[in-house]
């Protein structure tokens, strides 16, 4: 209580607001596995919990870090967790491997992926015949692909090299002379805050269909049910609030996990409020079907596949068998 307090300068009628939780008669366990560790991506999740959202929806809403960042889909789909938080640009093949899970929801609503080169490197242009790093085979080769093409260049014109997560330190190391792949509101906030001086290239600017960052999957057979509507009412709810009060639900975030009180931190938490989505239940088709065709274009679907298979909106009218 004393946290939101201070952070909101004694303002006892919103920190009582914000400090609220009432109590569960029964509420439902949802597990939900992120994507990565906590981070500032997730402050709808915490101001959802904070606020009391979670609960006044009826729902005991449990935050897991998974120790393998691939594991999320595979284990909602064996059972094993409620929700996944995993990415639009994964989605479509999760659906041409036929696992079957289905986008009830998203958490962040624009790209964040991002192109970073050394300062030296100012167009596109200038990465032939360069080595560039790559930590998702598959959608990031169809990004870089796109993007070259977008300055007459094709993958044939780059060296590309698997470095894993390592994304920052290939760089550093002058390794590679680009990677694909780092978040715009992590990496690139990080190297600039390093004093490492860098150029970033943004593939929705440079032929890459715009998608959704981050999103949430459930098994396909609960697309429509009660809990996952309610839980998408209450992350609506704990979104607007942390809008409203982004530094007290930091300040609860921080004194949960110390670990969250760095200045790279800081900084994605204002850079992440603005790509928040407001709506999360909501499902952009047109966007969908865009990057499905996309996908299709780099022969990462092979299958042709109805939306409504695995992404939807939880309170549009279930589809007839």
């Amino acid at each position: 209580m004393h946290i939101f307090r201070h952070a909101l300068g004694m303002m006892a009628i919103v920190a009582c607001t914000l400090t609220a939780r009432p109590a569960l008669a029964a509420g439902q366990s949802v597990t939900v596995v992120l994507d990565w560790f906590l981070n500032a991506d997730h402050a709808s999740l915490l101001a959802a919990q904070y606020s009391g959202a979670f609960a006044r929806h009826g729902l005991d809403v449990k935050l897991i870090a998974p120790a393998d960042p691939g594991s999320p889909p595979r284990l909602v789909a064996a059972g094993q967790a409620d929700l996944a938080v995993s990415y639009q640009a994964q989605l479509g093949m999760l659906a041409d491997q036929d696992i079957p899970l289905v986008r009830v929801g998203t958490l962040i609503d624009t790209p964040l992926n991002v192109l970073i080169t050394g300062a030296d490197i100012h167009d596109l242009a200038a990465l032939k015949g360069r080595t560039i790093g790559i930590s998702m085979p598959g959608v990031d080769d169809a990004s870089l692909d796109a993007m070259l093409h977008s300055v007459g260049l094709g993958l044939g014109d780059v060296r590309q090299v698997n470095v894993n997560f390592q994304l920052e330190q290939a760089l550093i190391s002058h390794a590679v002379d680009g990677v694909i792949g780092a978040v715009r509101t992590y990496e690139l906030l990080d190297l600039q805050q390093k004093g490492i001086k860098v150029s970033a290239f943004y593939p929705e600017e440079h032929g890459v269909p715009i998608a959704d960052e981050l999103i949430f999957l459930a098994a396909r057979s609960h697309g429509h049910d009660a809990w996952v509507k309610a839980f998408m009412e209450a992350l609506a709810e704990g979104t607007n609030t942390l809008i409203n009060h982004p530094d007290a639900i930091l300040a609860q975030a921080i004194h949960d996990h110390p670990e969250l009180d760095t200045p790279l931190n800081r900084a994605a938490w204002q850079a992440t409020l603005p790509r928040l989505c407001k709506q999360p239940a909501l499902l952009n088709r047109p966007r969908y079907e865009a990057f499905a065709a996309f996908l299709h274009a780099h022969g990462l679907m092979t299958h042709d596949i109805a939306l409504e298979q695995y992404a939807l909106d939880p309170f549009s009218a279930p589809a007839s068998p």
